[in-house]
């Protein structure tokens, strides 16, 4: 290690010699500026940096130099908060290596953890407890005892994967649990933030820490001259052509004798096309390299894929959803797939940074898919477009604005609960100063507060004493006793698939299917022999031909910054260089760019196309979803819209929207009926008031330019 460091000089000895052991010759930039500001302890700390850029090392080096010159003390020095059990089952091996020789305590806390350890480490808690959301959650509540103890000198607050919480209940509940913990520890405890898709760091300031209270710092990442490499195709769907077969010829002829990461943008497509793979295999007479891997796969498959691509024994390419998109470590990946339209600049800045380890170069190839029965999205190739506007954004290190002021009040309805849970009741105004005032959720005013308590209480999941005090209802009860209470997001309703020969456990599917049905799961054929309703278990054994996957999906809403940026690429001459010309990808862009001009999109927002009018405005789906509703609100229109159009609107018609007088978004939300703004976990306890409110601020946008 060069003696030029002046940060490795800040190091403790004994930090220094892990180091040294690992044979670096130098820091990387981003642990050369983070280990100060760390170490100071005064300031929130963002640590960004691509993956494998050296991150974890950046928030610990100083941590545990921090923690080796405090010595040991009664309490875990530091929380280290993780989206996935499998990333802390990760961090947990690679932190053990670290601090093997240091004697600092690590312990991994979640469901899959021995109850007997968990009560070991509480006996004497000291060092780095790593967790889960939901699982301090479950300490809050059921350990409240411990909580004060546990907690009191904590130094650190770590956040893994940060951009994986923002705008989501999931992170608005970790919001809460690090204000609750303040609240009782009565100090700021800094917290340190790592992810690698950050462009506004305001936002993520502000989700960091939404009280300001104290600074945060954001140390430089360097200048990075890692090399990417990119790969457009273009594959053109119908009636009379399967494209998923040149696809997977494609991956079959390019990923084999390697390790690889191929993303789709749902489940059954990951199964479809590793079926199709395997199938490839087996008709070539060569080992199957090819895997699935994602959230309703059975446990001991995903560990098996992950461990595979980890020790890199033999070739492994995963056809996998956004489960392998986040830190997991899988070890050497050669490149990265993306099948279909990538959907957010973030989520593939976060999949490409998953290969192109060890100063090889970062490999990307995207399958874009148009098609042809789509009409005007075909001819404006739209999914190819996408893609470039992405690709685009993301090599000029722009991103999504993360949402960060959202109501999230069926994350509140949980918070209010588990704070009865862990201290019995409160009155309304205490739990609304705990909650909102200096806790998560500051948008939530006194009256907006009093009205959920309200509608709580109509539904008996609270009930109110006669001193005032708030308290568990029936059906308060009811929910904390559910095992899933400590999950704040949507657990959707999952049937077992158990294989009949072995009675072995292959993974999970969404709807009942019917006997005789042959499904798809695990990248394998299954046919069902049975349907047990009692244990909602569908039993199945192995067969070869057939098949369909059986899982639900959701849309996704597409961020005005890549329609705008789609908008720009029609308007641009531009030639891609890594558009591939074997599959037309270049010549497509083309005639998009043809198609565009001759309609003269680039001076007007009218298009007549077959019988059908559209109005453009690459404003971004939440807009478009607005002005279709608007359009039904003041016109008695019906609208369909996507992410930078919304269909059936004439000039006219938008003339009539800018003088009529708008209802504001919240009138406008309560057009819909209650059963389509239903979407979180607790939102069936809101209110009509509290929904469209709810509503109107997550999925309306008035914007206009």
């Amino acid at each position: 290690m060069s003696r030029s460091s002046a940060s490795f000089d800040l190091l403790d000895e004994r930090v220094r010699r892990w180091i040294w052991r690992q044979g670096w010759t130098s820091l990387k930039d981003i642990q050369e500026n983070a280990i100060p500001v760390v170490l100071a302890g005064n300031s929130d700390v963002i640590i960004s940096a691509s993956t494998a850029g050296g991150k974890t090392e950046a928030a610990f080096l100083p941590i545990l130099t921090s923690i080796l010159q405090n010595g040991k003390s009664c309490g875990y020095q530091v929380l280290y908060v993780s989206p996935l059990k499998a990333l802390i089952n990760d961090q947990y091996r690679r932190l053990s290596d670290m601090t093997s020789e240091m004697g600092i305590d690590v312990i991994p806390w979640h469901g899959d953890i021995d109850a007997a350890r968990k009560t070991r480490s509480l006996k004497n808690p000291n060092g780095i407890v790593i967790i889960t959301p939901e699982s301090l959650e479950s300490f809050l509540i059921n350990r409240e005892r411990f909580v004060k103890g546990a907690f009191s000198s904590l130094q650190y607050v770590v956040i893994d994967e940060l951009h994986s919480f923002i705008g989501t209940e999931r992170g608005k509940q970790l919001q809460s649990l690090l204000s609750r913990i303040e609240q009782v520890t009565r100090r700021h405890i800094p917290r340190i933030a790592m992810s690698a898709t950050f462009s506004d760091y305001d936002a993520v300031k502000y989700f960091l820490r939404n009280d300001g209270l104290i600074p945060c710092a954001i140390p430089p990442q360097g200048e990075s001259n890692h090399e990417i490499k990119i790969l457009v195709k273009e594959y053109i769907s119908s009636k009379d052509a399967d494209i998923s077969i040149p696809i997977s010829q494609e991956i079959y002829n390019n990923l084999r004798g390697s390790n690889n990461l191929v993303f789709t943008n749902s489940r059954g497509a990951a199964e479809e096309f590793a079926v199709q793979l395997s199938d490839m295999c087996e008709e070539n007479g060569v080992p199957n390299e090819f895997r699935v891997h994602h959230g309703s796969i059975s446990k001991i498959e995903r560990e098996s894929v992950e461990r595979d691509l980890q020790r890199g024994e033999h070739p492994v390419t995963a056809l996998c959803t956004s489960t392998l998109e986040l830190g997991v470590d899988i070890g050497k990946v050669k490149s990265i797939a993306q099948i279909g339209t990538a959907i957010s600049v973030s989520g593939l800045r976060q999949r490409l940074g998953r290969s192109g380890r060890r100063d090889e170069p970062s490999i990307l190839r995207v399958f874009s898919i148009e098609r042809n029965n789509d009409g005007l999205l075909h001819d404006l190739r739209s999914s190819l477009v996408q893609n470039i506007a992405i690709i685009e954004l993301m090599r000029e290190h722009r991103y999504e604005t993360p949402s960060i002021n959202r109501y999230h009040f069926s994350t509140l309805i949980q918070q209010i609960l588990a704070v009865i849970a862990q201290f019995g009741g409160f009155y309304p105004k205490d739990g609304w100063t705990l909650l909102c005032q200096n806790g998560a959720f500051k948008n939530v005013t006194p009256e907006l507060f009093l009205e959920l308590l309200k509608s709580l209480g109509e539904k008996e999941v609270i009930s109110q004493l006669n001193t005032g005090q708030i308290v568990v209802g029936k059906l308060g009860e009811r929910i904390l006793k559910s095992p899933d209470f400590y999950v704040a997001f949507v657990s959707p309703i999952d049937l077992t698939v158990i294989n009949k020969a072995n009675a072995k456990r292959i993974g999970m599917i969404q709807y009942v299917p019917q006997v005789g049905k042959v499904i798809i799961l695990s990248a394998k054929r299954w046919l069902v022999e049975s349907f047990d309703e009692a244990t909602s278990k569908v039993y199945v054994s192995r067969i070869k031909s057939g098949g369909a996957v059986m899982f639900a999906g959701e849309g996704v809403d597409i961020d005005r910054i890549i329609v705008e940026k789609m908008q720009k690429i029609y308007l641009a001459d531009i030639i891609y260089p890594y558009l591939d010309e074997r599959t037309g990808a270049k010549e497509h862009l083309n005639h998009s760019r043809i198609f565009f001009h001759h309609n003269n999109l680039g001076e007007t927002s009218f298009l007549q196309y077959g019988n059908e009018d559209y109005f453009f405005n690459w404003a971004g789906t939440k807009a478009n979803r607005t002005l279709a509703l608007l359009a039904q609100y003041c016109l008695n229109k019906q609208c369909d819209y996507g992410s930078f159009y919304v269909s059936n609107l004439i000039a006219e018609d938008i003339e009539l929207l800018r003088r009529a007088n708008k209802p504001d978004l919240i009138e406008l939300a309560s057009i819909l009926p209650r059963q389509l703004k239903t979407f979180q976990k607790y939102d069936y306890l809101l209110s009509d008031k509290l929904l469209n409110i709810e509503y109107a601020n997550t999925y309306l946008d008035l914007w206009s330019d």
